[in-house]
């Protein structure tokens, strides 16, 4: 006990450090992909809210954090320390199950797992593997302890294995092949189905919940077709390089867009068949892509899926110790090969006739076959890596056995094959990449603009177009950014330099005409925008409304007009657009229309102070004074303070000879705003009529004073657009 003791602490300490080092890392509190909609579930399901559908990826992982955060309040660091606890703990499993080799191979293994440098990073990750790990040992040792015994103890262990497959369902492809070697261990087929009810006792209520909140028969999630796609079609590199954003969001709306598929089955179904054409079509080809994926299993390299390992060593001085690549990726470089030949010793020594090392073979052979079967990467390895490290002590205490029996030959023919193995394991494996690769840099530019950082976000995105200049969302996020900050000129071209790689995106075209519209460039502007008029996800409505807009500046009164009017009709509610059309026909002199435009905004919103006004506007023209004042009345009963309205009121007022009523709302503006000059002009003149001749020369000086001011600052801004204009000019 005080060996396990040392080992376990010598684990929970190792992976303490790490937590405390990675800390430094901007991905430390800002999750991304799969951690990030495990954590928000999570904290979803703390609040009570489990969600209305089947679930998208197995449920056992997020309620577990979303557990934690029900117990404590959310953070990033208690679930770490949680998994860390869990990670030492597995180092005591692999112990339990490595004795079944010797006690000195399980004291190795466990030892190994400690410092296993992926174990150690995934397992401070907000990812399944910390928690699906110790859940497979549990079900392995729980499966060995039940062959022992009675069979209900099998339940326990089938059911430990559902439990497993509710955090990663690939060990339901194990559990079969654990009932076979039940029957041949107990020669009786009825445990065998014991086991497998255990399995389906724990799945169950997951797969009715499914069916209860969406009518569909999902087993566990409904995100099997979807995978087994990415890894199993004729552009394998392309399809499983995809990152989250607007071309993920292509790839899961296929199902919905090209067969009409809305339930998660279906839709699961739809990839599911995507890649059995591909499979059916081009049988050579999926037998090359198994055997390239059967070697990058083996092979050293640690494939980043969500994160980058080799990436995250710059922020944590123990993973630069416990994870490298120098010609050797270690430490699966040299784990791999010493298990292939820990398994090839059992083998010859006649362990795999002993249930229990065959039981642990069969698990890594099925797990292994799992996860080709779909697609390669760190993170689904490394559910397998606990058992290699068992065969790998087992081989590595072999090989020092014979080296001290002195049988130097079968020492040199096991040395020769862990060598040959490790060529093989680590060929072409480089040096690593220490600045990480361009995805890497994309992420951290991600997370920098999503914190509010954006020179350091700047500096990311435009790293990682160095070091792959068609990275696309790199450069339009880039091109965003410079926009946002007002270098409107780098932004203008980063779109330019994104349209001519990318001609099919037309997000970007948009943007482009926007910058061209926020800058002044009116023309530039009309011509993004009508490029994107036939694009088949164009919002027209929003596009009419930017045509519609630059016309109107350039001076274009009836092309404006046009464009409005799709606006309108396209959005027949909008009773902006609808504003915007009856100003453009007024320009027009087609007061008829304009004043149908104002009616109907009024029928709508009675309250439009706008449209009354105008309206009112156009009735006096057509000589309806009745209906004209009736509006600017309803205008000021509803604002006091309308002063555009009193004064059009006071105007009507003066050519009907009504001076009082027309004193009465200049006085009414003037209480408003004492420097309306209008005001006081037409005050001037009626107090005169009034036969207030000294209040009318106050008022009518007043006039002449704000007169001349508000020419001055008129001459000096429009002076200012001059100058702007000419520099706008001279910076092109």
């Amino acid at each position: 006990m005080g060996k396990l003791a040392l080992i376990w602490g010598a684990a929970f300490a190792l992976r303490l450090l790490y937590i405390f080092q990675s800390q430094r890392s901007p991905f430390y509190d800002f999750p991304l992909v799969d951690a990030k909609t495990y954590t928000q579930a999570a904290a979803a399901m703390a609040l009570g809210h489990f969600g209305d559908q089947p679930f998208w990826q197995p449920p056992l992982y997020p309620h577990f954090l979303g557990a934690l955060y029900a117990l404590f309040e959310p953070s990033f660091t208690l679930p770490r320390l949680v998994q860390a606890a869990l990670g030492a703990t597995l180092c005591l499993l692999i112990f339990r199950l490595g004795r079944v080799f010797s006690p000195a191979v399980g004291y190795l293994a466990a030892g190994l797992a400690a410092c296993y440098g992926p174990f150690i990073f995934f397992e401070a990750e907000l990812l399944p593997p910390a928690l699906a790990l110790v859940l497979n040992l549990l079900a392995l040792w729980a499966l060995l302890w039940a062959a022992e015994g009675p069979p209900p103890r099998l339940l326990l262990a089938g059911f430990c294995f559902g439990l497993s497959a509710l955090c990663v369902a690939n060990v339901l492809a194990f559990v079969p092949v654990a009932a076979l070697w039940l029957v041949w261990v107990r020669r009786s087929v009825r445990e065998g189905a014991v086991l497998l009810l255990g399995t389906a006792l724990a799945i169950a209520p997951v797969t009715l919940r499914n069916y209860w909140v969406g009518g569909d028969w999902v087993l566990i999630s409904s995100n099997a077709g979807l995978n087994f796609y990415i890894g199993n079609n004729a552009q394998y590199d392309e399809t499983v390089a995809i990152q989250p954003g607007p071309a993920w969001l292509e790839l899961t709306v296929r199902p919905r867009v090209e067969a009409g598929a809305t339930q998660p089955s279906a839709q699961s179904r739809f990839f599911l068949a995507e890649s059995w054409d591909f499979m059916r079509q081009q049988p050579v080809a999926y037998l090359k892509l198994l055997l390239y994926k059967l070697y990058l299993f083996w092979h050293g390299d640690e494939i980043g899926r969500n994160q980058d390992l080799y990436f995250a060593r710059q922020y944590a001085p123990l993973l630069q110790v416990l994870l490298w690549k120098y010609g050797v990726a270690f430490p699966f470089g040299l784990l791999a090969p010493l298990a292939l030949v820990g398994l090839g010793l059992s083998y010859r020594n006649g362990l795999l006739r002993r249930p229990a090392p065959l039981l642990l073979a069969l698990f890594a052979g099925a797990y292994m076959l799992t996860v080709v079967a779909f697609f390669i990467s760190a993170r689904y390895r490394l559910p397998v890596v606990p058992i290699l490290l068992m065969f790998a002590a087992y081989g590595g205490r072999e090989l020092y056995l014979l080296w001290q029996r002195g049988a130097y030959r079968d020492l040199l023919v096991g040395c020769g094959a862990a060598f040959l193995l490790a060529v093989a394991c680590n060929f072409r494996v480089g040096a690593m990449n220490v600045e990480g690769d361009a995805h890497a840099h994309y992420r951290l530019g991600y997370v920098y603009e999503k914190k509010g950082l954006p020179i350091n976000a700047r500096a990311a995105y435009e790293k990682a177009l160095t070091l792959n200049p068609d990275l696309k969302w790199a450069r339009f996020n880039l091109a965003s950014l410079y926009a946002r900050s007002g270098e409107y000129n780098r932004a203008i071209a980063a779109y330019g330099e994104f349209i001519g790689r990318f001609p099919e995106v037309a997000r970007a075209r948009l943007a482009l005409g926007n910058v061209h519209l926020r800058t002044g460039r009116y023309a530039e502007a009309i011509a993004a925008y009508e490029s994107l008029l036939n694009a088949e996800d164009a919002d027209a409505a929003d596009l009419y409304g930017r045509l519609g807009y630059a016309h109107a500046q350039l001076g274009q009164w009836e092309q404006a007009a046009v464009a409005y009017e799709e606006l309108a009709a396209a959005k027949p509610d909008s009773l902006q657009a609808r504003f915007q059309l009856g100003e453009l026909y007024e320009r027009l002199d087609r007061l008829d229309a304009a004043r149908a435009e104002y009616r109907q905004i009024i029928a709508v919103d009675s309250l439009h102070a706008a449209a009354r006004y105008r309206l009112a506007r156009l009735l006096f023209f057509a000589d309806q004074a009745d209906q004209a004042k009736a509006h600017l009345r309803q205008v000021i009963a509803h604002n006091l303070d309308a002063v555009d309205a009193r004064f059009l009121l006071a105007t009507q007022y003066i050519v009907e000879h009504r001076a009082a009523a027309a004193m009465e709302q200049v006085q009414a503006i003037l209480a408003v705003q004492p420097a309306h000059y209008q005001g006081n002009r037409l005050a001037g003149h009626l107090y005169m009529v009034l036969g207030d001749t000294l209040k009318g020369v106050q008022h009518l000086e007043q006039f002449t004073e704000y007169y001349r001011e508000g020419r001055s600052a008129e001459i000096f801004e429009q002076l200012k657009k001059q100058w702007e204009g000419q520099l706008r000019g001279a910076g092109r």
